[in-house]
């Protein structure tokens, strides 16, 4: 069983000593443990700590809704399931892969390990199986320039993270190689597309509409608005400080008028000073 495995490695790694505090990094493929891992581990050290958990899986969240890095913290007695924990922070990234945002995950990760650490003693991020090719490379190598992990670990099933470990293994982070277990199963894509959906789904249950005046706040995207109608795009709502207040859809979209409208989980407008519009476009049943 995965469980087991996940215990197992978790355990180990407290008798070694190798998780105590600061940050820990979690990398490895798709459908390798990593998620299961991360909560052996916190179930285990929360009772002692406060550890703040970094979910950077956008496709797969389990904490905030898919396009975000979201995070939560975990403290004694640590929740039956971990993934119940009420979400403390998001970060937009705005899609929900890697793939052509890696500037805006890398943002958000740090943004979130910062946030985090202002409550938790240890921190563990858990991220998504993007590893192949030299902009995966680039994308963990600058992580961990930036964040400075206590630890890595490698979950593998064979070498597959070998190039980017290369460029890891000259720094002052403990790299832990892990053995993925045989157990686990590969999710299919009709599987990762119906959960993405339920969470979206989960996420917008009780949202209203909510009229915006385009002139009072600034708009952010990474594409050419005049070319793509951002109808039915994910949008985050971010404050003065830069933190996201929560991400919407957009219903209706007149700049010529000066309007939007979105569909957002309920909130003060009057705290909001950017519209960031992602990538990602989504439709919601409507109740």
């Amino acid at each position: 069983m995965s469980q087991n495995w996940a215990d197992n490695i978790a355990q180990k790694l407290i008798n070694q000593n190798l998780i105590q505090t600061g940050t820990c990094l979690i990398l490895g493929a798709a459908d390798t443990g990593k998620t299961t891992l991360v909560a052996a581990l916190a179930k285990r050290l929360a009772p002692s700590r406060p550890v703040g958990i970094v979910d950077a899986d956008i496709g797969q969240s389990h904490i905030g809704p898919p396009t975000t890095v979201g995070w939560a913290v975990a403290a004694n007695p640590p929740p039956a399931d971990l993934w119940q924990l009420p979400t403390a922070g998001i970060s937009f990234v705005g899609d929900v892969t890697p793939v052509g945002h890696l500037l805006q995950l890398t943002a958000a990760i740090i943004q979130s390990v910062n946030q985090a650490s202002k409550t938790a003693e240890l921190i563990i991020v858990d991220t998504p199986g993007f590893i192949s090719g030299s902009a995966a490379s680039a994308l963990w190598w600058t992580v961990q320039r930036v964040l400075k992990p206590t630890l890595i670990l490698a979950v593998q099933r064979e070498s597959e993270l070998g190039d980017i470990l290369a460029g890891l293994r000259h720094f002052d982070s403990h790299l832990e190689p892990v053995k993925c277990s045989s157990q686990i199963r590969t999710k299919s894509p009709e599987e990762r597309r119906n959960y993405r959906q339920s969470q979206f789904n989960r996420y917008f249950r009780d949202s209203i509409l909510h009229n915006i005046n385009l002139s009072n706040i600034a708009v952010q995207a990474t594409w050419n608005l005049s070319r793509t109608n951002p109808i039915s795009h994910i949008a985050a709502l971010r404050n003065q400080d830069g933190t996201d207040v929560a991400i919407g859809i957009i219903k209706d979209w007149q700049p010529d008028k000066n309007t939007a409208v979105l569909k957002a989980p309920q909130l003060d407008m009057r705290q909001i000073s950017c519209l960031v519009l992602g990538a990602a476009a989504i439709d919601i049943a409507e109740s």
